[in-house]
């Protein structure tokens, strides 16, 4: 690595600080497209109003309607920078058929495994303020037996593709592993995989060593068993420090990369070789930081496509995230505005 002069332990990374993670992987990366696989899909309501008042009847100014689900936001994300993405999950019921036709609108690619609950619906509440609530339905409770079948058709995609994300939550009643035999299915292939899970997803694919973690910092800390609140905005320093934290240790697990992503500030980013932390640009207005996550992934997933080393790969990665957050609809990102980002982006490397 090489390093700008230090000040109070931090400096700026302007070196190549990693060999490009495709090297050593069977597959060309820019020779494919991103498969993603995300089980609880939805329909997202974002819902505008002045100001929230708890226990009276209010009515939103506009809504958006749109398909959800942070593999969505993925895909939608992944799209705009001009990486091809196809998103296999479930969808049930009439709202199950509107989010594919919402889908098909945009043109986003999704390989839908049809079932007969209903698909949750999730409502977003932006503020004037900027403040914003999160309502997230669980999911439809699923047997667990359907879950073969689902890693069936992600495997259906994978002859055409470079690169697997794993990614969100799991509906109720499908098992833990499922992230777990979806990094062997990936691995079965000679395919890089990231991972972007919570809670007993997260922990339970720790032992499987996966290529590249990108959990938020409270997913981490959860996985890791430190109590952690899951607050859509915190302390910018605070979470630097908690996120460095946590990618140190879940870089253990992982072959490649721990990516811990910490909102406004930016992510932590460790492997074996080293730490350091992407700020995110200051330069930005927020509308609705949800969904910016999940653009996070799409950039890193684009970037490794492109074959870029990964501090370059993270940092259109902080950009794209960036860029989500000043957009009502979620992951939906200008790439002109990605890159005018990246190019605010600078690493610094923490001793």
């Amino acid at each position: 690595m090489k390093f700008a002069p230090a000040r109070r332990g931090i400096t700026v990374l302007f070196g190549a600080v990693a060999r490009p993670l495709q090297e050593g992987w069977s597959n060309p990366m820019s020779a494919g497209k991103i498969a993603v696989l995300c089980p609880n899909l939805g329909l997202d309501r974002i819902g505008s109003l002045g100001s929230l008042a708890p226990g009276t009847v209010m009515r939103f100014r506009s809504i958006l309607v749109s398909a959800g689900g942070k593999g969505l936001n993925l895909v939608r994300a992944a799209g705009a920078l001009g990486a091809d993405a196809c998103v296999v999950g479930f969808l049930g019921g009439w709202i199950g058929r509107l989010v594919a036709e919402l889908a098909g609108q945009e043109r986003l690619r999704v390989q839908p495994f049809w079932i007969e609950a209903e698909t949750r619906v999730n409502t977003i509440v932006v503020e004037d303020s900027g403040r914003v609530t999160v309502f997230n339905e669980e999911g439809p409770r699923l047997d667990a037996s359907l879950a073969p079948g689902l890693l069936d058709l992600l495997e259906s995609n994978l002859a055409e593709s470079a690169l697997v994300v794993a990614i969100g939550s799991l509906p109720p009643g499908l098992p833990s592993t499922l992230y777990v035999d979806c990094v062997g299915l990936a691995r079965s292939r000679g395919l890089p995989i990231i991972v972007d899970a919570a809670r007993e997803a997260l922990v339970a694919v720790l032992a499987t060593e996966p290529d590249i973690l990108a959990p938020n910092v409270f997913e981490a800390e959860g996985a890791l068993g430190r109590a952690s609140a899951e607050l859509v905005t915190d302390d910018p320093a605070e979470l630097r420090e908690r996120s460095l934290a946590a990618a140190r240790e879940l870089a253990r697990a992982v072959r490649l990369a721990a990516i811990v992503k910490a909102g406004a500030a930016g992510a932590a980013v460790a492997m074996r070789g080293g730490s350091w932390f992407v700020p995110a640009p200051s330069a930005v207005t927020i509308r609705n930081p949800i969904g910016a996550g999940d653009a996070f992934v799409a950039g890193l997933a684009t970037g490794l496509l492109r074959g870029w080393p990964i501090e370059r790969a993270v940092r259109l990665a902080v950009a794209a995230g960036s860029a989500s957050v000043e957009t009502l609809q979620p992951g939906a990102v200008e790439r002109g505005r990605v890159e005018e980002l990246e190019r605010a982006v600078v690493p610094l490397a923490i001793e």
